[in-house]
């Protein structure tokens, strides 16, 4: 049975509108501006009308896109916390209590660089460290452009360590009421493996809805949408190295750690993302896809994992790991239009596709974190000195 779950909400900042972008900021996809409208009000409005007969703990990790920006995120933020402090137990995870943790880590003999809050996966790692050495038996993640139901609270505590199950999935309702995503190769002859990802995705989502059952398999998660055992958050990381679509990586991880996944048919969320520019996402896609098609050929390899194929991923992201990649990344890295092709970041088609080899000559460096992880959360979540130092600053 559950007794303290997390609910857990990474919150991304950049700075005020007219702060010109520097080429170190942190690149997230629609991160607030500081003098701009926020949507984590609206998360944690619809946290406090869940279902009172389940409570739980709140914890806000703001990140900010550039070091410059710590104070003015964290106080920013705090202010829209306050408002809620009598109406959830809330706390906030930021910059300045990262430093404690990182001293905790340096005094244990560990690296510093081990949690971060330098990109998504770094923020998500914290996202599980940070509830663990509070005492969670439970995390649940969303993100601050959500609306949650009456029910979240009661539902995120039905499956969750029980039967074996270690991670649950949820899935999201968009503005217009559909499930489904927007297919971009409606239309289009001839279209090619990237351009038919959202395609892919929505298979995977049919499939979903045409299988019998509230618990289904699935090869999609959602990180605005997932809830995590203690058991599995102790033994299982997310990866550094990977830059774009930790949570569907994520799930690989567990899995090659033996751990087993399912997506919860009535855990819905209602997602409204603001408006963001494409920017370099495909040649981010094109990267992390080369990096885990060969973190999976490493799976069969290493003592203590299971081996995970491509075809154990269905359409997506398995049609993503297959030996045809590098031949359907290029033709979708030439077709980009000219005003991309113009922009600042971008890499020739035969520059993302070195990244990505690169990328995947580093993929035997998880498994050794992966290993690592478990005695760095021993070592964190026994120290009953740093537990009482983070509770102080995370709630006070």
């Amino acid at each position: 049975m559950i007794h303290n779950p997390f609910v857990v909400i990474p919150t991304y900042w950049q700075g005020t509108k007219e702060r010109k972008t520097t080429t170190d900021d942190l690149v997230f996809d629609h991160p607030t501006y500081l003098d701009g409208d926020d949507t984590l009000t609206a998360a944690l409005e619809s946290l406090t009308r869940t279902n009172p007969a389940f409570p739980f703990t709140v914890l806000v990790l703001s990140a900010p896109v550039h070091p410059s920006l710590e104070s003015e995120v964290i106080e920013r933020v705090n202010e829209l916390i306050r408002p809620f402090q009598n109406k959830l137990h809330i706390g906030h995870f930021h910059t300045a209590v990262l430093n404690t943790i990182q001293h905790a880590l340096k005094l244990k003999g560990y690296p510093e660089s081990l949690l971060t809050l330098q990109g998504y996966a770094a923020i998500r790692n914290c996202q599980l460290a940070i509830p663990l050495i509070l005492g969670a038996d439970c995390i649940a993640a969303i993100d601050d452009d959500e609306i949650v139901p009456f029910n979240y609270s009661e539902r995120i505590r039905t499956y969750i360590g029980t039967s074996e199950i270690d991670l649950i999935a949820g899935r999201y309702r968009y503005k217009d009421g559909g499930t489904l995503v927007h297919d971009r190769s409606q239309g289009v002859e001839n279209a090619g493996l990237f351009l038919k990802k959202q395609r892919y995705q929505n298979m995977v989502y049919e499939s979903i809805d045409a299988s019998e059952g509230e618990l289904v398999d699935t090869s999609i998660v959602l990180g605005g949408n997932m809830v995590f055992s203690r058991k599995m958050a102790m033994s299982v990381p997310f990866d550094p190295l990977i830059t774009r679509g930790e949570d569907i990586d994520y799930m690989i991880n567990a899995r090659m750690a033996g751990f087993t996944c399912k997506l919860d048919k009535h855990l819905w969320i209602d997602h409204f993302p603001p408006p963001c520019e494409e920017k370099n996402k495909l040649q981010e896609d094109v990267v992390r896809f080369l990096y885990e098609r060969e973190k999976l050929r490493l799976s069969f390899q290493m003592d203590g994992f299971h081996g995970i194929r491509a075809e154990d991923l269905g359409p997506y992201p398995g049609f993503f790991l297959q030996d045809n990649l590098e031949t359907e990344a290029l033709s979708a890295l030439r077709e980009r239009p000219e005003h991309i092709k113009n922009a600042s970041w971008f890499l020739t088609p035969e520059e993302v596709i070195s990244r990505g080899l690169v990328a995947g000559s580093n993929a035997h460096t998880y498994f050794s974190f992966a290993r690592q992880w478990p005695h760095v959360m021993n070592a964190l979540c026994s120290d009953e000195e740093l537990q009482s130092s983070i509770r102080h600053q995370v709630f006070s």
